[in-house]
């Protein structure tokens, strides 16, 4: 058992006795005094985009509870190696751009890592904190910690503590994750002024076995013991470090009515000077393959030392950005009809890669901005540039605009029409990369992206197409090696998103088709779909509610990439094509009060359908397999 999950006991001991009552209460926020003292709220880092603190309450319903790795709660459209946190890759990609500015460009690994902007800070009333433990197959253990506590007026503290250590059901298939994060936040009591500020720490550690020599042992059910199928990798490990601290201060120019008598700055009825925001970010990355057998014959021959592969990257980047902005509401809380955002990004990033270091310093100014003249129709438009050093001259800029079909309260749903325009350098792993088995040292053009969707929103559905042009596409040949395809190819996708509920039973559905014109240097399976039903059923006079059901995935067949440990990185093939199989996991959901069980037999067709299942090229999925979760709230 992994060092780690024996810390449990005291963890659980510190936390009996951190959930103390404070020494002296905070006064309740409106927003929360209305509703239950249980309940618990949060809010994100975007404190420039506001004129208040946009709350959300924290999810405690049973549908989807099953769904407990990191990387499924985002999305099910990902192909991986075969265990719960292994590396992986989007199937689904341009979906998300990353922000501009300079980029390493390995993110196979980033759901994994707990980061500044997607840290959740809580508004509580009472002490709260909650344990969640998930144990599978293989000795498969998850174990998370959330924690939040007023200590003092409108000072808050908190944490967030995640463990997963998943063996897997092959030879060093082991993954283990250890994810870290202390929160503080501060308002005044007017809140004119506002603080947040974050520490995390990321450790992910992962074996690796290259995948299974021969597949038709696992085809053919040859053995099954999975244990002892010949892998190709025996002593390689990818061990990836993060550090880093985030704080973010905002501050509004214009003092707020009934702040005092003496105030000069809110000059006349309806005026405001809008708000500062200043933010510094601080992280330290590296990423560590190591093998001490670099002449297996699995890579190409070594080129620093033929005795063990230590390829070590260390990636630093301190940041400091100052914005100001007229939230888009108002002091009285009513909407602005024109919202205004500028700022400038300052960036300093160093690459360490063995013996060669380089240095990277830039601005990014940027500026948005958002017109509503009608409460039924909105326009808004983005746009930033970078000047210095590695991708200078990147440009980036989105519009949009969104239309109710009618008034908020009744409309025949909202219609969204988007346009999206980015000219960047390819990501520098792509340009300078030097390691024991690949080393490259070359140059790009910018990689052009133009895109136009249209996205129609109901109370239960969701369908929307995206039409792309893509130029200088950057990738990984056959051979690992970066390669650059300089003709204009064409992306479309068309996807629909329901959540109806009928009855006592809930429907969860997310399908995509999506078709890539004038290349092959892009392979994507051209249909994608993912079901949830769910039957709904109160127990006990109201006391429990249960939730039984099912979930379905499947994608069409495609030469998926292959998977290259060295890198973390997948690279084209074509000699075997994956998909056309489906997988189906039955669950129950059950809810007692503040505690939250499920019980679910994943991939319960294994075997049924024949023994080909990959995400992956010589990675199988994992066959059926029991697990359980159990998710316990505390207040006090």
């Amino acid at each position: 058992m992994s060092r780690h999950i024996r810390l449990l006991p005291f963890l659980l001991l510190l936390l009996s006795l951190a959930i103390q009552p404070p020494l002296s209460a905070q006064k309740p926020d409106s927003a929360v005094a209305r509703t239950d003292s249980s309940r618990v709220l949060y809010f994100t880092a975007d404190l420039e985009k506001h004129g208040k603190i946009l709350l959300r309450s924290i999810d405690t319903t049973l549908t989807g509870f099953q769904t407990y790795a990191p990387l499924y709660r985002y999305s099910p459209f990902f192909a991986t190696l075969g265990n719960t946190g292994q590396f992986y890759r989007s199937i689904t990609p341009f979906d998300h751009p990353l922000p501009s500015g300079f980029d390493y460009g390995i993110h196979s690994f980033d759901r994994y890592l707990i980061s500044s902007d997607s840290i959740r800070y809580y508004r509580v009333l009472k002490t709260y904190s909650e344990l969640f433990y998930v144990q599978g197959a293989k000795k498969e253990q998850n174990f998370d910690v959330a924690f939040s506590r007023n200590i003092y007026r409108s000072l808050n503290l908190g944490f967030d503590f995640h463990v997963m250590n998943t063996p897997g059901a092959y030879y060093r298939q082991k993954t283990n994750h250890v994810s870290f994060d202390v929160t503080s936040q501060y308002f005044t009591k007017n809140r004119r002024y506002g603080l947040l500020a974050n520490y995390t720490l990321n450790r992910i550690k992962n074996y690796e076995n290259g995948g299974i020599r021969y597949d038709s042992m696992f085809e053919n059910n040859l053995e099954s013991n999975r244990m002892i199928f010949p892998v190709n990798l025996q002593t390689a490990q990818n061990l990836i470090r993060e550090t880093g601290f985030y704080m973010k201060h905002y501050f509004d120019l214009t003092r707020h009515r009934g702040e005092g008598k003496d105030s000069t700055t809110h000059t006349r009825k309806g005026f405001e000077l809008g708000r500062f925001t200043y933010s510094f970010r601080y992280n330290r990355q590296t990423q560590t393959y190591t093998d001490n057998q670099p002449d297996s014959g699995f890579y190409p021959t070594p080129q620093i030392s033929v005795i063990k592969t230590y390829d070590s990257v260390a990636i630093i980047r301190l940041e400091n950005e100052l914005i100001w902005s007229n939230p888009s509401f108002r002091a009285d809380g009513k909407p602005r009809v024109m919202e205004l955002e500028a700022g400038i990004r300052q960036s300093y990033s160093e690459v360490a890669l063995h013996t060669r270091h380089r240095f990277i310093r830039q601005l990014i100014p940027f500026a948005a901005i958002t017109f509503t003249p009608f409460t039924s129709v909105q326009l808004s438009g983005r746009g930033d540039y970078v000047l210095g050093d590695y991708n200078t001259n990147d440009v980036s800029l989105q519009v949009r605009l969104r239309s109710v079909l009618g008034n908020q309260e009744r409309n025949a749903g909202i219609v969204t029409v988007t346009g999206d325009y980015r000219l960047s350098q390819p990501e520098w792993f792509y340009s300078h990369y030097f390691g024991n088995h690949y080393q490259w040292d070359t140059a790009w053009q910018k990689q052009s992206y133009v895109a136009a969707g249209f996205l129609y929103n109901l109370s239960f559905a969701e369908a929307g197409v995206n039409v792309a042009r893509i130029t200088n596409f950057t990738y990984l040949g056959s051979s690992s090696l970066p390669r650059q395809n300089t003709q204009e190819f064409g992306l479309m996708r068309i996807w629909l998103n329901a959540s109806p509920d009928l009855w006592r039973f809930r429907i969860r559905a997310k399908l995509i088709y999506q078709t890539v014109q004038g290349t092959s240097v892009l392979r994507l399976p051209a249909f994608l779909c993912h079901i949830g039903i769910y039957y709904s059923q109160h127990l006990f006079k109201g006391a429990a509610y249960l939730e039984p059901g099912f979930t379905v995935y499947y994608h069409t067949p495609y030469f998926a990439d292959q998977y290259n440990p060295s890198l973390r990185a997948f690279y084209l093939q074509d000699s075997r094509e994956i998909g056309d199989r489906f997988y189906i996991d039955f669950f129950i959901n059950l809810k007692i009060q503040r505690a939250r069980f499920f019980f679910t037999y994943t991939h319960l067709n294994a075997g049924f359908t024949g023994r080909d299942y990959y995400t992956t090229p010589g990675y199988p999925m994992p066959d059926g397999a029991f697990k359980f979760g159990i998710a316990w709230r505390f207040h006090d």
